[in-house]
């Protein structure tokens, strides 16, 4: 194994580390009290899969460097096909959103969990994807 494969071995399992870490973290946080009654609007999440269009929404945290790098790529997606498709980043260090650790099993950051049109799970991936791997998702390709 050559250095570079070995500088991006490693590098790539640092990122894995630290989503890994902060996931498990995040998890032993104490939950959110119940908002319920005093949210002005619904679960952001439960809207988006209510759209009626497959929908991909990415759990990570700002503090993940692999969930920074795919924001950008999400970013140009909702731009470019977000009348096709819903893309969604939520972070999970925000207290509202705590809960969607345990609601999607969410165990590394970033996860990306794919929606097919009625809201049905259809695809997870762990880690980074391409855009044009997400979008052979959305429309019920293989990537």
């Amino acid at each position: 194994m050559n250095r570079r494969h070995l500088l991006t071995l490693t590098g790539t399992a640092g990122v894995a580390a630290s989503g890994l870490g902060l996931a498990l973290y995040l998890r032993g946080m104490p939950p959110e009290a119940d908002t319920a009654a005093t949210a002005p609007l619904a679960d952001p999440v439960e809207q988006a899969l209510r759209q009626g269009r497959p929908a991909m929404i990415q759990f990570g945290a700002n503090a993940c460097a692999a969930c920074r790098e795919m924001k950008p790529v999400l970013a140009a997606l909702q731009r470019e096909h977000g009348t096709r498709f819903t893309v969604m980043n939520v972070d999970l260090i925000s207290q509202k959103h705590r809960g969607y650790l345990q609601r999607f099993r969410i165990q590394l950051m970033p996860t990306q969990v794919f929606f097919d049109a009625a809201g049905n799970e259809i695809h997870r991936n762990l880690g980074t994807m391409s855009s044009a791997a997400i979008v052979a998702r959305l429309e019920g390709r293989p990537s």
